[in-house]
């Protein structure tokens, strides 16, 4: 009886580690708040900086999501070689910038040739303690799935960069210089395989509203998760910061 009983606190004490661990895991990761938003519903959120680069502050931000014209989308988590309004109706106009310079002085978004927000940066002013929560603005608005579509949610990846020191691009792979969220797709913003957070986007999902946008007889009772991540190309393109018409970041 003691043997059996020591077992299963051994047992409870590794499964509560393991909690602990991810736990310290999520929170240290630089997320969207709040992570999860419901289909047709406009969501005031923020993009939450959790550390800098070890001892070092951050500077500024920059942000890229999925345009949603050669974006990479798995359905399931098998390769999907379609559009994403096969899944998502309005997902180009989607992403809203927010001006608040209660974090840093200098921002803008960075758009597409229709105007569609594809990212944001921000950067000036003051800086984020390594040690210190910082929380930046944005709004998605009410995004509507494609009723003929049998995705019950799509998980959006998103490519962010915490930036603590400029530097080229040639050397921002240091420990000091940024922290990379970011969807590895072979972009020169991927950070290193097996170093911090290789391969660890930002994400936010939309859940499909069930009651008002039912899935169809013929998806036989089986929902679908779709997954969107910005494309090599695309990240490549949008992640630098461009400041009164010269890019400031990363140094060239």
């Amino acid at each position: 009886m003691q043997t059996t009983l020591r077992l299963l606190i051994q047992h409870l004490l590794t499964i509560i580690l393991l909690i602990v661990g991810f736990f310290q895991q999520t929170i240290a990761h630089t997320v969207i708040e709040p992570p999860k938003i419901a289909e047709g519903k406009p969501s005031n959120n923020h993009i939450v900086i959790t550390h800098g680069c070890g001892e070092s502050p951050v500077i500024g931000h920059s942000i890229v999501f999925p345009d949603g014209v050669d974006s990479t989308i798995t359905v399931d988590g098998n390769p999907h070689n379609g559009s994403i309004d096969e899944f998502l109706l309005n997902w180009g106009g989607a992403i809203q910038f927010i001006q608040d310079r209660s974090l840093f002085s200098e921002q803008d978004r960075k758009t597409d040739a229709n105007g569609n927000t594809t990212g944001l940066w921000f950067g000036g002013g003051r800086t984020l303690a390594p040690y210190a929560w910082g929380r930046i603005p944005f709004v998605s608005s009410a995004i509507l799935f494609n009723d003929a579509s049998c995705a019950k949610s799509v998980i959006i990846n998103i490519a962010a960069a915490d930036i603590c020191r400029i530097t080229g691009i040639g050397n921002m792979n240091n420990g000091d210089a940024v922290n990379f969220w970011t969807p590895a797709v072979g972009s020169k913003y991927d950070g290193l395989p097996g170093g911090h957070a290789y391969d660890l986007p930002v994400t936010f999902t939309v859940n499909r509203n069930l009651k008002t946008n039912p899935l169809l007889e013929s998806c036989g009772g089986t929902s679908q998760q779709v997954t969107v991540s910005p494309s090599a190309e695309q990240v490549d393109r949008d992640m630098p910061i461009i400041f009164d018409g010269t890019q400031v970041w990363p140094r060239l």
